[in-house]
């Protein structure tokens, strides 16, 4: 027992200078808010990215309702009467027209082509087409029925890239219905 306390007396100098040495004070503070550090930076680059996508996506919606304005009608232009109105939407293998088959479903796929020049991501089952008849022309005149021409990107989400990992965050964020109007050429 004396000895140990020979011992202790004589390396008490050894250690009040470790108790009072803080040269690594500093990486072991580093070390502790890094990880935090490192979940803030990728947060915000992952937002930044989502706003992008967001802003994209209305872009998107934009260029679909201005391709199909100015292309031949998607659907049978008999079936959209006086006040009608006609939604065409985006299956896995086509489009449809109030659950019929659409007469110039190319013109469909040339609208998903062009908005998908802007973000490639959008699918043909998020879009949604719709001709309402809003009074402008009518059937008999050379023009036709003018219609107002909504496209509406429905169902998109932005997968998480970085913070999927991280408890808290899904796989996925939902992004909100996009809706553009256009009013189209005439259908006669």
């Amino acid at each position: 027992m004396l000895e140990f306390n020979k011992a202790v007396i004589k390396n008490s100098g050894f250690f009040r200078r470790f108790h009072q040495d803080e040269e690594g004070e500093a990486a072991i503070g580093f070390g502790l808010v890094l990880p935090m550090l490192v979940l803030v930076c990728l947060a915000i680059l992952e937002f930044s990215m989502i706003i992008f996508d967001y802003h994209r996506a209305s872009e998107a919606t934009r260029r679909g309702a201005r391709t199909a304005a100015i292309s031949t009608p998607i659907l049978d232009t008999d079936s959209l009467g006086v006040g009608g109105n006609v939604t065409c939407i985006g299956t896995g293998g086509g489009v449809s027209c109030n659950g019929e088959a659409a007469a110039a479903p190319e013109v469909f796929n040339s609208m998903i082509a062009a908005m998908q020049d802007i973000l490639p991501a959008i699918q043909a089952a998020n879009v949604e087409v719709e001709y309402r008849d809003i009074g402008l022309g009518d059937i008999t005149t050379p023009g036709g029925i003018v219609p107002l021409i909504t496209v509406k990107l429905v169902n998109f989400q932005h997968p998480f890239l970085m913070l999927q990992g991280f408890p808290g965050f899904g796989p996925s964020i939902a992004y909100p219905a996009f809706t553009t109007n256009q009013v189209g050429g005439g259908l006669g």
